[in-house]
């Protein structure tokens, strides 16, 4: 018997990334997985925040993992990764090794069986878009708070009460105008146009187009061309909100504005009205705060007028006169007194001088004056002897004979 030593035959030990780093290797090395269709339903539909696609690819018996990246997703391609749509898949097989799982990594979607009708319709959405019917320019603002809401919808979809419930809940104020038309199938076109028409005659504020969810197929009516032409000349801003986030149709193209849902549509139609109240109470109490201000500065203007008026008033200028003439008449009976004052005390210095000057008084000292008639003798030389003169003496005058 064959003996096998211990140190020989040791056994070989993989790691977790070993192994998937291997099947990783194994899967690039096989040409038919790098470029390959594959054919199966849409299930799982995620588009997170990264903008990538992930979605399970399945079939009766099986399922697999596949992926759009953010740069292929176009919108043919979103248009058919709806739940539920049978499709063909173009793209290679990857290991994701992390994860340890294999995934399709998707380039190119067609329809399963629908031969080359997107190739067609990518044609028309070019054609279109050529002709401008696409151009944001035409794009139109909504109207803030729309009084009339036109909708054009099946009667018996739950889109319709999504919408109606939605209106009465954010804005039951507006009045809305059901046009009905068939949403699905070869007629349905025809019907929605005509549902439009009559809406454009009636003029509402904003139009919905709207229908709920459902398969690439069901979608297939809003990629019509007269009703997409229909859509963009709508003398009305109008809004489609035409199956899930991620369908696109060519109407939603042409509109003024595209909702992800028929909901959608109905919250981009009208505002909220606790938005609304909202706004109405700060503008109310923007408004109190200018009255108050424009009050106040009212008041401010109407005080310095009333002080100018009274200023200014006849009652106040006499006032001011008045203390103006009590300032003369103080000022003018000071000078009275300064003047009296000076002339009192002139006139005592004149009397003063003239009791000085009194010949009573120096005759009072002894003295005495001559006089010959009339005439006062100041000198002995003016008289002659034997001249008669008289003597004036303080107490009396005497007559004497001059030898």
């Amino acid at each position: 018997m064959e003996q096998f030593s211990l140190f020989d035959n040791q056994e070989k030990i993989f790691t977790v990334s070993d192994i998937n780093s291997l099947v990783a290797g194994m899967v690039r090395s096989i040409p038919d997985f790098q470029d390959c269709w594959v054919a199966g339903e849409v299930s799982k539909v995620s588009v997170p925040t990264s903008g990538h696609c992930y979605f399970t690819l399945k079939d009766n018996s099986s399922e697999m993992k596949a992926v759009v990246w953010r740069s292929n997703l176009n919108t043919k391609i979103r248009g058919l990764l709806t739940q539920g749509n049978a499709i063909e898949a173009h793209g290679y097989l990857s290991v994701y090794e992390r994860g340890g799982y294999y995934q399709l990594t998707i380039d190119a979607v067609r329809p399963k069986g629908r031969g080359n009708i997107y190739e067609e319709l990518e044609m028309l959405r070019k054609k279109l878009a050529a002709e401008g019917l696409f151009d944001d320019e035409r794009k139109r603002p909504l109207p803030r708070i729309p009084r009339t809401i036109g909708i054009v919808t099946s009667p018996s979809g739950a889109a319709l009460q999504d919408i109606l419930n939605t209106l009465r809940g954010r804005w039951p104020l507006a009045e809305v105008w059901l046009s009905p038309a068939s949403v699905q199938g070869d007629g349905a076109p025809p019907e929605i146009i005509s549902s439009l028409l009559r809406l454009y005659e009636m003029k509402p504020d904003v139009i919905i187009l709207a229908r709920g969810g459902g398969s690439a197929e069901d979608l297939w009516c809003f990629n019509d061309e007269a009703l997409v032409r229909t859509v963009a000349a709508s003398p009305v801003p109008l809004i489609t909100g035409v199956g899930h986030e991620v369908d696109f149709t060519l109407v939603d193209y042409a509109s003024d504005v595209r909702a992800p849902t028929p909901t959608g549509a109905a919250v981009r139609a009208v505002p909220s009205r606790e938005d609304v109240l909202s706004e109405l109470r700060q503008l109310d109490q923007r408004l109190d705060w200018a009255m108050d201000s424009t009050l106040q500065q009212q008041w401010q203007a109407l005080d310095i007028l009333e002080k100018r008026l009274l200023t200014r008033s006849p009652e106040n200028m006499i006032q001011n006169e008045k203390r103006a003439l009590d300032q003369l008449i103080a000022r003018l009976n000071v000078l009275q007194q300064n003047y009296f004052r000076m002339k009192n005390n002139a006139l005592d210095n004149l009397e003063k001088r003239l009791l000085a000057l009194n010949p009573e008084n120096i005759m009072k000292r002894g003295y005495a004056f001559v006089r010959r008639e009339d005439k006062i003798i100041t000198s002995a030389n003016d008289l002659s002897e034997g001249e008669r003169i008289s003597i004036r003496f303080v107490d009396g005058e005497k007559t004497a004979v001059v030898e």
